[in-house]
């Protein structure tokens, strides 16, 4: 099952660089180009220098990422500290008018190929972003951003928390005002229990498929050049751990936006959409809300077309999701609201296929409800679809199944803080 082990964590050294809120980000993936500027701007050594890199004359933005991390190691910006760890990590953070607080670990974990179903993906993946994320990896040997991993046992909250007493190793907040502290574990006997109660665990990923795929290819490419080694660092990745059960574990939802189809008509569409779900007319201003309201129901999505239709879409009762979509996929897959909509309307109805969902020519995604909405009011799609949150249980019950969801289908919040805590492999 799941093999967690301590390692000597690379950190920013606060006496060189100051405050770390200067030097962190979120992860690599929703960090928009206009984002990538304001932090190359905002710290000579904001690790945005390493987790999205700029080429430059000399050298390819991998090759520039692996120079930067070798010349902040060698400064001491970078410090490797000085005995293996684990790091306890809390966030606290308001959502929905809220605070909360999530509690999780970093460790290393030990690669396992899928069919192991020791590491659980719920997720399809992109070949772009997962060459990126393995090209970075072969050019550094690190792991600057955090895969983020779920577990269901409940032993390790009471382990780690004695150590987190005192005052953290580390803290920073980041833009969105989410507040992250960091402490280290290096007592030998706390880290064999996180371990011995780790051993009988799955590992469910909740964010970072690309960064994960990256490094199981990563360490395939290694066993073929030098033989297999099980304690290569390349055997390892960077992971923080979270449990199922964590009150602080939220998933918000992300919207879809379609645009680019030839010869669209949204009355047709309406019409061919009612033979299998019920339409409710609902002013635009109140959509979100109305959506919103039934997400304890599941298959309702808002739907707002470029000439100014809002309805509220619900799958008519009686009807079962899995006797309508045919292709491959345990019934847990089949009734997500993910797959009704990107199978039976976005494939059936609209005509896009799987591959034009990979190549993102006809959709786009957004977690801003109104936002999702104005961009159809300005011309820029032609149909806005408004979610509710896939649950965790779901996501729980479709990677154990062995199945992934359509991508997008979750939006873990808060991401993890990028720059506390790095892996440089030894």
């Amino acid at each position: 099952m799941a093999s967690i082990y301590p390692f000597r964590g690379v950190r920013f050294d606060e006496a060189v660089v100051g405050n770390l809120n200067d030097v962190v980000t979120p992860p690599y993936d929703v960090i928009s180009p206009d984002e990538q500027v304001r932090y190359l701007g905002k710290h000579p050594n904001n690790i945005v220098r390493l987790i999205l890199p700029r080429e430059d004359q000399q050298m390819n933005k991998y090759e520039r990422a692996a120079a930067t991390l070798n010349e902040w190691l060698e400064s001491g910006v970078l410090v490797r500290d000085s005995e293996p760890c684990i790091y306890a990590c809390e966030q606290d953070f308001e959502v929905d008018g809220q605070w909360k607080k999530r509690l999780g670990f970093t460790c290393i974990v030990r690669i396992e190929d899928y069919d192991k179903k020791t590491v659980l993906p719920h997720e399809n993946i992109l070949a772009k972003p997962m060459d990126d994320r393995l090209n970075l990896l072969r050019s550094t040997r690190s792991n600057f951003d955090s895969v983020f991993g779920l577990f269901t046992n409940s032993e390790v909250e009471d382990i780690i928390k004695p150590f987190m007493m005192r005052e953290p190793d580390a803290q920073a907040v980041d833009t969105a005002g989410v507040a992250c502290n960091l402490w280290k574990i290096s007592d030998p006997s706390a880290i064999a229990a996180v371990i011995e109660a780790m051993a009988d665990d799955t590992i469910l990923i909740a964010d970072g498929h690309h960064r994960y795929a990256a490094a199981l290819t990563y360490r395939n490419e290694v066993r073929e050049q030098v033989g297999e080694n099980p304690d290569a660092p390349s055997e390892f990745v960077m992971m923080t751990l979270v449990s199922l059960e964590d009150p602080g574990l939220v998933i918000l939802p992300t919207h879809r936006l379609v645009r680019n189809l030839e010869g669209f008509d949204s009355k047709s569409f309406v019409e061919k959409l009612s033979e299998h779900f019920d339409l409710t007319e609902i002013p635009v201003e109140n959509l979100a809300e109305a959506v919103s309201a039934r997400s304890s129901e599941h298959h309702v999505f808002g739907l707002y077309t470029n000439d100014g239709l809002s309805y509220l879409v619900r799958l008519k009762p009686g009807i079962k999701p899995e006797q309508l979509i045919e292709s491959a996929g345990s019934k847990s897959l089949k009734q997500l609201d993910v797959t009704v909509l990107h199978t039976l309307i976005l494939d059936r109805m609209l005509g896009i296929s799987a591959q034009q969902l990979s190549a993102q020519s006809n959709l786009s995604y957004s977690r801003d409800a109104e936002d999702a909405l104005k961009s159809v009011v300005r011309g820029e799609y032609q149909l806005a679809f408004l979610m509710n949150s896939t649950r965790v249980d779901e996501v729980k019950a479709v990677a154990g199944a062995g199945d992934k969801m359509p991508q997008k289908s979750t939006f873990f919040y808060p991401k993890l803080l990028t720059g506390l805590i790095q892996r440089v492999m030894e």
